[in-house]
């Protein structure tokens, strides 16, 4: 082109070409120039994963993969059993296996051992390369550029538009991508692991929604895709050996709750040869010991939790020992942890899974600490609590006392030391002194000074007589909680005072008769001191309680047994005048009379029930059955039915207990184990949501077409919503059946 064309060619397209290539040169300086965004977040690991690789000197074991391994993997086991440096090259399986791969071609040497253990599914066997996540993990890490497939160069380009504008739109708001709970940067430690510490099962509901479909090659019936990556394996496996390293093929951890149901053990074993057959490095586990009990995981179908990161650990470690020429096992089967499965419900205490599948109290909750009685669990999930842990009181500044659980048997040093209020560990009935292994130091190192250990009284002897217990301060009978003395014509009893251990009760409930006469009065401060109690039950024979006879028991709560009448009850003019902020709890049915007393004028406001809107029914065996609702309840659109009133189970609901109310969502008590034919009809109840935990068989309905069901005349779009653990149980029932498209998973309080 001469010389005046080409300045007339420049005239004319220059400014064209301008205006197009300066919103790409703005895009280049957004997405490189300006500061990261993305180094400090979960995918911005990646290029310290990088670098560790690279400056890694000596023999290493690189184990390449997704987040199955960043998860996975306890890699200083792997480095002290088998002699190797050990880098855990895994991540986010949204980065794709090929470039985890092309990342770490260049800095394999000889001698080293490669391990591909990608995730079993369609993304991760198969060339997949996602762009705008690879652009993330480069953000202030462009040192990693030259080991990407140049192949995959244009892709990159194309997404620094999405990339630059993200990226734009963090710095100038002045926040940060999320980095919270377990992906979060500063969770991996120097190998590469996630060290975040989980120690259950935490997935919900029906869990991650992974699938494992072994029919179908794990490529979603995309056969090429799978081929493709198979090729690209072999061909990687190659580079690597001419470098004087090896490849080796393992598994990832895979939740055995994940494998479609239709999945026979001969489709996994022939998807496992066709691998096997397929690769040209080696496949040096078997697959079915990597497919594991879902208690091993924890938020996803490949994320393990701390037991399982062991367990998949030593799995690998004995696989490639056997590679080298190694017949030495790392742990015995009966030494590896056992599957701890989900977080137990225990809202008070810490606990942690022993290797014989019992219960270890660790430390307190959050709820724990602020509590001023604890009462250990017997059992969680079916397995005893056994185990006390040293410092499982530290820092416990709010417990005064404490009830050990019947199955413990051991106290470590240091497990109940450093709770300055404890005042108290209380025995209960049925644990032996023999039973139990104390520190020889004693319990209570640290707590208040008056710390003493209650026991059953007619146990005393052997506790005071055990060896166990001889440096134990503080030994203590549990005796009577009351001090009573008789009227001077002996035809009544008069409560004087609490005693010592009736003053570390937080409930007590006065009995009818003493040396077989009725107690019938209260003194006056009777229960002074007595600041721990937080519920009394009146004698039914109590009708006078005395002024300032609750002094030093604020905040009481107390029942008024049903059978006491507001006339038959003397009391000060005043609540003030009882000597603390007390309630009044009546029988249900004694309500209105109570509140409607001019005798009682100056308590109205203090009196309460536990069923202010139920019409209930006794049944026979003492249970209650809802027949009705109340004025007062009627018109509420949500209604609770309590798990007990007056002591008693509310168990049944009877027809039409609910027709004609407002009601629209009914949450049943956990003791609902009957509903009768035409319970909900007539009614506008659109949800009935039946508490976590209760199955089909914990609740009965008649057997009949669906029009005769417990819901016939109900609202057409009801439904029934059930604890997710338990769903696939009712729709299979052979009574809740029936009810089919009215049956619905509960959400859980975060969605």
């Amino acid at each position: 082109m001469k010389q005046s064309e080409s300045k007339r060619f420049l005239s004319v397209f220059g400014p064209m070409l301008a205006v197009f290539a300066i919103p790409f040169i703005a895009i280049l300086i957004i997405a490189l120039a300006l500061p990261s965004v993305y180094g400090d977040t979960f995918i911005g690991e990646l290029s310290e994963k990088y670098d560790r690789l690279n400056s890694s000197e000596g023999k290493k074991i690189v184990v390449v993969a997704g987040s199955s391994a960043a998860f996975g993997l306890d890699s200083e086991m792997i480095a002290n059993e088998l002699g190797y440096d050990a880098v855990n090259f895994g991540l986010y399986a949204n980065l794709g296996t090929k470039l985890m791969m092309d990342l770490s071609r260049s800095s394999v040497g000889e001698g080293d051992i490669v391990i591909l253990a990608p995730e079993m599914n369609a993304q991760t066997l198969s060339l997949y390369f996602n762009a705008e996540t690879a652009a993330q993990a480069l953000d202030g890490s462009l040192r990693m550029i030259k080991d990407i497939d140049s192949s995959e160069y244009e892709r990159l380009i194309g997404s620094l538009w999405d990339f630059a504008g993200s990226k734009l739109g963090y710095l100038s708001s002045g926040t940060l991508p999320e980095n919270v709970g377990a992906y979060c940067k500063e969770n991996f430690n120097g190998y590469g692991d996630n060290v975040f510490d989980r120690p259950y099962n935490e997935l919900t509901g029906s869990g991650n929604p992974i699938i494992l479909d072994f029919r179908a090659d794990l490529s979603d019936g995309v056969q090429g895709d799978y081929e493709e990556y198979i090729e690209y394996v072999n061909e990687y496996t190659a580079e690597i050996r001419s470098r004087g390293a090896e490849v080796y093929f393992s598994f990832p951890p895979m939740n055995a709750d994940a494998v479609r149901e239709y999945n026979t053990d001969e489709d996994i074993r022939e998807f496992y040869e066709n691998l096997c057959l397929s690769l040209d490095c080696k496949v040096i586990s078997n697959i079915f010991d990597y497919i594991l009990d879902s208690g091993y995981f924890f938020d996803s179908e490949f994320h393990l939790n701390n037991s399982g990161v062991t367990v998949r650990t030593v799995k690998l470690i004995d696989d490639i020992k056997r590679e080298l020429g190694r017949d030495d096992i790392t742990l015995p089967p009966g030494e590896l942890p056992p599957p701890p499965g989900k977080r137990p419900d225990c809202e008070n205490f810490e606990l942690r899974r022993l290797s014989n599948r019992e219960w270890a109290i660790s430390g307190l909750t959050e709820a724990g600490r602020s509590k001023k009685y604890l009462v250990m669990p017997d059992e969680i999930n079916g397995f005893a609590v056994t185990t006390v842990l040293p410092g499982a009181f530290d820092g416990c500044d709010s417990a005064v006392i404490c009830t050990l659980g019947r199955g413990i048997a051991d106290i470590k040093i240091g497990a109940i030391e450093n709770a300055k209020n404890l005042r108290g560990i209380i025995l209960p009935e049925g644990l032996s002194a023999d039973s139990l292994n104390l520190p020889k130091s004693g319990l209570g190192s640290g707590c208040a000074p008056d710390f003493k250990i209650y026991v059953p009284p007619e146990a005393y002897e052997q506790y005071s007589a055990s060896a166990a217990f001889e440096n134990c301060r503080g030994l203590l009978a549990k005796d009577e909680s009351f001090e009573f003395e008789l009227s001077p014509d002996g035809s009544y009893v008069i409560l004087v005072s609490v005693t010592d251990s009736g003053k570390i009760r937080s409930e007590l409930t006065i009995p009818g008769l003493w040396q077989d006469v009725p107690v019938t009065e209260i003194a006056p401060w009777a229960f002074d001191g007595a600041e721990l109690l937080e519920k009394l039950t009146l004698g039914e024979n109590v009708v006078k309680i005395g002024e300032y006879a609750f002094s030093g028991a604020a905040g009481l709560e107390i029942t008024v047994p049903a059978g006491i009448k507001p006339e038959e009850l003397s009391l000060p003019a005043s609540p003030e005048d009882l000597g603390g902020s007390v309630s009044l709890s009546v029988d249900w049915r004694d309500y209105q009379s109570f509140i409607q007393s001019g005798a009682l004028s100056a308590y109205a406001e203090i009196i309460t029930t536990d069923n202010l809107y139920l019409e209930l029914s006794e049944a026979a065996d003492g249970s209650w059955t809802v027949v009705g609702v109340n004025g007062e309840g009627s018109g509420l659109k949500e209604l609770t039915i309590p798990e007990e009133v007056s002591g008693k189970p509310v168990r049944t609901i009877a027809a039409d207990a609910f027709s004609g109310t407002k009601i629209e969502t009914l949450y049943l008590g956990r003791n609902i184990s009957r509903l009768d034919g035409g319970a909900l009809r007539g009614s506008l109840i659109s949800s009935l949501i039946l508490p976590d935990g209760v199955g089909a068989a914990d609740i009965s309905v008649p057997n009949s077409m669906s029009e005769y069901l417990a819901t016939d005349g109900a609202r057409s779009d009801l439904e029934i919503y059930v604890d997710p653990e338990q769903y696939s149980g009712f729709i299979s029932d052979y009574f809740w059946g029936d009810y089919g498209g009215m049956l619905a998973e509960k959400q859980s309080e975060t969605e």
